[in-house]
């Protein structure tokens, strides 16, 4: 029995050994440490200028530093419009009196209401704020996020994705294959979305978001991202009128919509984007000095 115990005792220390390089490979993981901005303004928070809500295209978009405005980029990969009312709400008391929200609207805002990615918001958000929340969860997240599957294949694809097959990379077949494995997960998500009846809730959500923007004092403006002309083939006008116009037409929201979904300045310029729907660095900060001055010929920004 004692040799078994020590056996068992030897097991453990070298399962334990093994695991913390693996733990701590995850927590390293830009995955991982995609809220780092937002934990850090919420550790030492200052009053902002500009906010931009959305999932990934938002947070891929906007870089205003250079344009000497104080931002704060409350965007994540797939964040459902219910999240970007949660962030709001927490974090708007820190936008200036002259600040404006935007709020990005892209070709999953009104079909997404699964939260992928639950851990993103255990540390920026009050706990009340997390559906659903889970103290196993948040406590395994936080300290051995290595235990999750889904964290590691995350982190260890990040690792790998360099080394995927060209047919696999964002740019195959000058983005198509990319872009065509974009459309066919939007339109599956799509149809979920109408079976589960979820468009109305997020297009009420939307309206909600709206509201509280104005009952604060909170100036607002709608946006779609730049795309390259590969993803655009695939989410057609008429596509684009399914998926959102539609839904923000009957809504009929008295708040400006910035459309540059098929900007020219963008459209077939593979440099400025890191794959056919998300703007790289140079993209960003391109796009972002274009945005800020239509703010300003808006009069917004204190202009």
């Amino acid at each position: 029995m004692r040799n078994l115990c020590v056996k068992a005792a030897v097991i453990f220390v070298v399962v334990f050994l093994l695991f913390i390089p693996v733990n701590q490979f995850v927590k390293d993981s830009h995955d991982y440490r995609i809220n780092h901005a937002i934990l850090s303004f919420k550790n030492k928070p200052y009053p902002v200028d500009i906010m931009n809500l959305g999932a990934s295209h938002s947070m891929y978009g906007y870089n205003f530093k250079p344009t000497g405005l104080a931002h704060l980029d409350l965007a994540l990969p797939a964040q459902t419009i219910q999240y970007d009312y949660k962030l709001l709400k927490e974090y708007g008391e820190y936008l200036k009196p002259n600040g404006v929200v935007i709020v990005s609207i892209s070709q999953i805002t009104f079909i997404s209401s699964e939260v992928h990615y639950i851990g993103n918001y255990y540390r920026i958000l009050d706990r009340e704020e997390i559906e659903p929340f889970n103290l196993l969860d948040y406590y395994s997240y936080l300290y051995a996020p290595g235990t999750n599957s889904s964290r590691f294949n995350s982190a260890l694809a990040g690792k790998l994705k360099k080394y995927k097959w060209d047919s696999h990379k964002p740019w195959a077949n000058e983005g198509r294959n990319y872009s065509e494995s974009k459309y066919e997960k939007v339109i599956e998500d799509y149809e979920i979305a109408i079976q589960q009846n979820t468009i109305n809730q997020n297009v009420q959500q939307l309206q909600e978001i709206v509201e509280l923007c104005k009952s604060k004092g909170y100036s607002v403006v709608l946006t779609l991202e730049p795309v390259h002309s590969s993803y655009r083939e695939y989410f057609t006008d008429e596509l684009m009128n399914q998926l959102v116009f539609q839904h923000l037409q009957s809504l009929e929201l008295d708040v400006p919509l910035l459309n540059y979904m098929e900007d020219s300045r963008f459209a077939d310029e593979e440099k400025y984007f890191i794959d056919p729907d998300h703007l790289n660095s140079k993209g960003r900060k391109k796009f972002s000095w274009i945005v800020y001055e239509d703010l300003r010929k808006m009069g917004y920004l204190g202009m």
